[in-house]
């Protein structure tokens, strides 16, 4: 019995050290991160019968297990994707408030507003040399605004696509490790059955690993009992299983001619299943963000200048034109509205005609004659056009190599033109105000960048083809643009007000969503974090109070060893 007291004894001194180990290990990790607090698990060893009796034989750690919360580490897997998502595109956002203007600044709406101001001068003294120079100043400021909208969204976009880059090579990164941990892990546990012997620290390290990825990409995660690991993208696509893992690449062209994400060796683009992580908030920002933007200010910018140009085109001033050359080439031998045709509203030429009208100045008043030149969609070139110009007295026609049209008076006569409504003039940008198609191509026409004079505020009478000296109606119509419901590039008929006030309404919105959306998910994560420490955190006072339990069993094990070698002496005294 002596015997079996100092082995008893001895076992408690081995447990009391192991779990003292275990308390050790706690506190020198009280500060590493995604540690997850470890406790030695005591147990009797297995009782012996002795004279009929079954004494207890001691105690032994049975197992060191991680304390961890199964529901608290997918809730924080879940919180961390979703609030790395929402940071990105709330930064992103952010980094443009400056492009859509502010109480204190100049945006789009108030550079909008600017123009059409001038214009309402304008036409309250349309002959006014000064008011023509106001127009083309204020038509200049929202041409940078818009130029500038674009550039910088662009930018953004660009800049966007490029840092998806560096993301991807990130998660291919934490993807290797996640799968190497995983070998280590399965090394280390082999032969162990259930959660005993678990390699805690590893474990611990690939968890660590998979919420640093789940904060660039979501995924979903399947443990094995045998210790394996089989991570998905949203999609069910494939990422990591036990020790081998797929690389995410760059695939084909997709929205906005950005490069796919897809895994390597596949074509299948794998964007869709990224609704979460640094890596969607990035497609979101690039794609659904500053391409919506980007779309809507082009928008603008299209109806702005076709519509703008269809009345200016056909407007004319009383000093009449002496030449003009289109602002946009086309192919002279195909029809004007061909989609062969690279003039961006080619597709807007219909059947209809539009009036010449030429004036003889050698007398007082001008002689004027009156010519239409018809326009058949589908059949009528641009050569056909200067073969008709070229059939009316004191004017002529021409292309270039590149296929732009001059019309050129003749020696004392003038021209100017009226009445489009084949949307011709407009289309090829002859006698308009704008050039372009979209915010960032968008300048104001040659001729009205050179002479201020050349913006026309009238319209040739369709009778007499006398444009009257204060004929302000070209100006009162461009004007009435600013509330005018239109669409010329099949999004809904709404004005330019609208379309602008939408444009800031929909950043507003988006911002502030995003924000909300950022806060829930930071309160979210900090409760989480908080949940985690309590059940797995490191308690440096706890692990204190428990060292001195554990020092107090060892110290009283040791007692009885000392009791016994006692005993021991005793014995043997008695046989000596």
């Amino acid at each position: 019995m002596i015997f079996d007291s100092l082995n008893i004894a001895a076992s408690s001194l081995q447990a009391q050290q192991r779990a003292m180990d275990v308390v050790s290990h706690n506190i020198a990790n009280v500060n590493t991160p995604g540690y997850s607090r470890q406790t030695a698990d005591l147990a009797t060893l297995t009782s012996e019968k002795v004279a009929g009796l079954n004494l207890g034989r001691g105690v032994g750690v049975m197992n060191v297990r991680r304390i961890v919360d199964p529901i608290i580490a997918q809730a924080q897997l879940n919180n961390g994707s979703q609030l790395a998502y929402w940071d990105t595109t709330h930064t992103g956002l952010k980094a443009v408030e400056n492009v859509f203007g502010s109480l204190q600044s100049t945006g789009l709406a108030s550079a909008l507003d600017g123009f059409f101001l001038a214009w309402k001068q304008l036409a309250n003294n349309p002959q006014d040399h000064g008011q023509k120079v106001n127009v083309r100043a204020k038509s200049s400021v929202l041409v940078d605004s818009l130029n500038n909208m674009k550039q910088q969204l662009g930018t953004v976009q660009a800049n966007t696509d490029a840092n998806i880059n560096q993301s991807i090579t990130k998660t291919n990164q934490i993807l290797d490790n996640i799968a190497s941990l995983t070998m280590q892990i399965n090394r280390h546990e082999a032969g162990n059955k259930g959660a005993v012997g678990q390699a805690n620290d590893l474990r611990d390290q690939r968890d660590q690993a998979v919420r640093d990825l789940t904060k660039l990409i979501p995924v979903q995660q399947v443990n094995t009992a045998d210790g394996g690991l089989m991570l998905q993208t949203l999609g069910g696509d494939l990422l990591v299983q036990d020790g081998n893992a797929r690389h995410l690449a760059r695939g084909a062209a997709g929205s906005g001619n950005f490069s796919t994400i897809v895994i390597q060796g596949s074509s299948s683009a794998i964007d869709q299943s990224l609704q979460g992580g640094q890596l969607g908030g990035m497609i979101n920002l690039r794609d659904n963000k500053m391409g919506t933007y980007i779309q809507k200010i082009d928008s603008i910018a299209a109806n702005l200048i076709f519509s703008t140009n269809q009345i200016h085109a056909s407007s004319a001033s009383s000093t009449h034109q002496s030449t003009l050359t289109s602002e946009q080439a086309s192919n002279v031998s195909l029809p004007l509205d061909s989609t062969q045709q690279t003039v961006p509203f080619a597709s807007k030429i219909k059947t209809g005609s539009f009036k010449l009208h030429v004036y003889d100045n050698t007398v007082t008043p001008p002689v004027a004659s009156r010519t239409v030149i018809n326009i058949t969609a589908g059949t009528t070139t641009m050569s056909n056009i200067v073969t008709a110009i070229n059939a009316v007295a004191g004017v002529s026609a021409s292309t270039d190599a590149s296929g732009h049209l001059s019309i050129t008076a003749a020696t004392n006569h003038t021209f100017s033109l009226s009445g489009d409504t084949s949307n011709t003039l407009a289309a090829y940008e002859i006698n308009s105000f704008f050039h372009g198609n979209s915010a960032g191509s968008l300048a104001l026409s040659s001729n009205i960048k050179s002479n201020a004079d050349a913006i026309n505020t009238g319209q040739a009478d369709a009778a007499t083809s006398v444009v009257q000296t204060g004929d302000n109606s070209a100006a009162l119509s461009i004007l009435a643009l600013q509330n005018s419901a239109m669409s010329i590039d099949a999004t809904p008929s709404v004005s330019l007000h609208d379309r602008t006030t939408s444009l800031s309404t929909l950043y507003g919105t988006d911002t502030a969503i995003a924000l909300q959306q950022k806060d829930y998910r930071t309160v979210e994560s900090d409760s989480l974090k908080s949940q985690r420490q309590a059940v797995s955190g490191v308690n440096v006072d706890q692990e204190l109070v428990a060292m001195l339990k554990f020092q107090r069993a060892y110290q009283a094990s040791a007692k009885v060893i000392t009791t016994t070698n006692r005993m021991l002496d005793s014995l043997m005294g008695l046989i000596r």
